[in-house]
């Protein structure tokens, strides 16, 4: 019995070193808590560094993921690489066009967009009339009445792209514009582009009437190759 003091002292000494190393535990998770929190509320400016300004080839500066209205519509801007086909009937050459534009819901680049970059690397006006309209029906291209389709061929041609008159200009552009807008429609090796039908309608949503070259195509028949003969 005479321990029994010591023995109660140092049990008082062992539950306060213990409530001391709780407290001390305690104060440890809470700090990472803390931690963590200060770093969760600062991840806003991150994500929003993220989608900083970046420096083009030319010099020029554009923010990257585009602007917020883009963004905030599913839209992108960010280059891409597009398959252009030039040429008619069944000859066509290849080309590869970076293509930094606004892309659509899905990520991709527009027909719009497609046709876009076909008139700056041949030099031939492609305006069009309105969106080009994509559908399990085809796609249909309404062609804008500035086209090179009614104005004929550029006063300087590019000498790639050099052609001698509307009638081969007109056969040329629909040729290729189809080539192209068929490649682009489906997945590469998993659909066939000649499958996919391609309409061409005038400026004024009729017939497409090509004056310069004397023939008229059909704006309710899919386009499958320009008329034989002049």
């Amino acid at each position: 019995m005479k321990n029994l003091p010591l023995i109660l002292c140092t049990g008082a000494l062992l539950l306060t070193l213990g409530a001391c190393g709780a407290q001390s535990g305690s104060g440890s998770i809470q700090s990472t808590l803390g931690s963590q929190q200060g770093n969760l509320s600062s991840q806003p400016d991150s994500v929003d560094s993220s989608v900083n300004q970046f420096q083009t080839q030319n010099g020029e500066t554009k923010t990257e993921g585009g602007s917020q209205d883009q963004l905030d519509a599913g839209q992108t801007s960010q280059a891409q690489m597009v398959t252009l086909y030039i040429g008619m009937d069944d000859h066509f050459q290849q080309y590869q066009e970076e293509y930094d534009g606004t892309l659509n819901e899905q990520g991709m680049v527009p027909a719009e967009g497609v046709v876009a970059e076909m008139a700056q690397l041949t030099g031939w006006n492609l305006d069009l009339a309105g969106e080009i309209t994509t559908g399990k029906g085809g796609i249909t291209v309404t062609f804008g009445e500035n086209c090179a389709l009614f104005s004929g061929p550029p006063q300087e041609q590019k000498d790639e792209f050099h052609v001698y008159d509307s009638y081969q200009l007109d056969e040329t552009i629909l040729d290729s514009v189809k080539k192209t807008l068929q490649n682009w429609a489906v997945v590469p090796g998993q659909g066939d582009p000649d499958s996919v039908d391609v309409y061409y309608c005038g400026p004024d949503g009729k017939d497409l009437v090509l004056i310069n070259s004397g023939w008229t195509i059909s704006s309710t028949q899919p386009y499958e190759q320009f008329p034989q003969g002049n």
